[in-house]
C-alpha cells in the first residue's frame, strides 16, 4: 500500500514554477541578431529550449538561460516560447512573449554593433545602467554582457633593430608565458615586423614562439603603421602590439591606417619599450584598448595586465539605426549614478 501511495504521489504534477523573458521584452521589436534569456524559479533545470515562431531555436543548459538568435529583417511580430524542462524531464513550464511589428514609418536597419567597455560598480552592470548614443542619437541597447566572448588575439611584435639587446626575445617570451590566459575557444597569431610586414602566423596550442623564432635577429627599419593596418578583423580581435614606438618606413599615414584598424570587431592595446606613439595611442583611444609603458623586464607583467583587463570586460551590443551614416561614426556612453565607465569604444568606421 506504501509503495502504491508513493507511486501516485510521484504521478502528480507539481506546482507550476515561474517563468519570465528578460530578453525580448514583450512589445519589444525584435530585429537581426540578439540573445533570447529567461529566469526560472524552477528547480533541478535540465534545460531550456528557445523556439521563435515554433521554429526551435536553440537550447541553454545552465544558467544564465540565455542563447543568441538571429531574427533577421522581417517587419512582422514574432512569437517568442521559452520551455523550461525539470526534474528528470518530468516537468515542463512555457513563458512566451510577442515582438512587436516594425511600423510604416521607421527605418529597418540591422547593422549590429559591439562595444567593449570596461566598468566599475558594486552590482552587475544591465543595459539600463547605460546610455548610448551613436553620432549623437541614442540607440537601444540590445544586449551588456559580462562574460567575453571566444576571440582572436593577434600579437604583433615589432622585429626592427631597435628590438635588440634582449628586447625581442623578451617580448616572445612574454606571449609564450601569458598565451594560457587565452580561453577555450580563443584563437591566436602574431605578426612579425621591421620595414616588412610578414604575414600571420597562426599560433598552435602548446606552440613557443622563443622556439619558432630562435633564429630570427632584431634588424631594419620600422613600419609600424602598415603592421597595425594589416590585421584581418573579420571576427572579434584583440591586436596586442609590442614595439619601441617608433615609425620610419610605413607606406601608410596615420588617417588611413586608423581607418583600417577602426572597426567594430578590433580592439587594439599596445606595449611601447621607448618613445611615446601618438599613432598607437590613437588607435587604442578609437577601438577601447590601452597603452603600457615598459622595459625589457616588465613586458610580461604589462601583457599579463592587458589580458586580464581583457578578460574582464563588458560587451555592449546594439542596432545602429545610423545606416546612411558613412564615414567615422561617434560612440557616447552614459552610465547610470553608481556605475563608472573606465573605457570604451569612442567609435568606428562605416564604409
Amino acid at each position: 500500500m506504501r509503495r502504491l501511495l508513493l507511486l501516485l504521489l510521484l504521478a502528480l504534477p507539481l506546482s507550476a514554477a515561474n517563468v519570465t523573458f528578460v530578453a525580448p521584452l514583450p512589445g519589444a521589436q525584435a530585429i537581426g541578431p540578439q540573445a533570447l534569456e529567461v529566469t526560472t524559479d524552477a528547480a533541478n533545470v535540465d534545460r531550456v529550449e528557445f523556439y521563435i515562431d515554433g521554429a526551435l531555436a536553440g537550447v541553454a543548459r545552465k544558467a544564465p538561460y540565455r542563447i543568441a538568435a538571429d531574427f533577421g529583417t522581417s517587419p512582422l511580430p514574432r512569437e517568442v516560447v521559452a520551455k523550461v524542462w525539470s526534474n528528470g524531464f518530468r516537468n515542463s513550464d512555457t513563458a512566451r512573449v510577442v515582438t512587436a511589428a516594425l511600423t510604416a514609418g521607421e527605418n529597418l536597419n540591422v547593422d549590429l554593433v559591439e562595444v567593449p567597455l570596461r566598468v566599475r560598480a558594486s552590482r552587475p552592470v544591465k543595459a539600463s545602467d547605460l546610455r548610448l548614443r551613436e553620432n549623437g542619437k541614442e540607440q537601444a541597447i540590445r544586449d551588456v554582457r559580462a562574460e567575453r566572448p571566444a576571440a582572436h588575439f593577434v600579437f604583433i611584435v615589432d622585429r626592427s633593430l631597435s628590438m635588440r639587446d634582449g628586447r625581442l626575445t623578451a617580448a616572445l617570451a612574454a606571449i609564450d608565458a601569458e598565451l594560457g590566459q587565452l580561453r577555450p575557444g580563443d584563437t591566436s597569431s602574431v605578426i612579425l615586423f621591421n620595414h616588412v610586414v610578414a604575414r600571420p602566423r597562426r599560433i598552435a596550442r602548446g606552440e613557443r614562439l622563443g622556439r619558432l623564432f630562435a633564429e630570427v635577429s632584431p634588424s631594419g627599419g620600422t613600419s609600424l603603421r602598415d603592421a597595425v593596418a594589416s590585421i584581418a578583423s573579420h571576427e572579434r580581435t584583440y591586436a596586442i602590439v609590442i614595439t619601441d614606438g617608433g615609425d620610419r618606413n610605413s607606406l601608410l599615414n596615420d588617417e588611413s591606417a586608423l581607418r583600417r584598424i577602426s572597426s567594430t570587431k578590433t580592439i587594439l592595446s599596445a606595449i611601447t619599450l621607448g618613445d611615446a606613439s601618438p599613432f598607437l595611442e590613437k588607435a587604442a583611444s578609437n577601438t577601447g584598448g590601452t597603452i603600457a609603458d615598459a622595459s625589457a623586464g616588465t613586458i610580461r607583467v604589462e601583457l599579463a595586465r592587458i589580458l586580464q583587463d581583457i578578460n574582464s570586460r563588458y560587451l555592449v551590443v546594439y542596432q545602429s539605426s545610423n545606416a546612411a551614416a558613412q564615414g567615422w561614426r561617434t560612440i557616447a556612453i552614459a552610465p547610470a549614478k553608481g556605475v563608472t565607465v573606465t573605457a570604451a569604444r569612442k567609435g568606428y568606421w562605416a564604409e
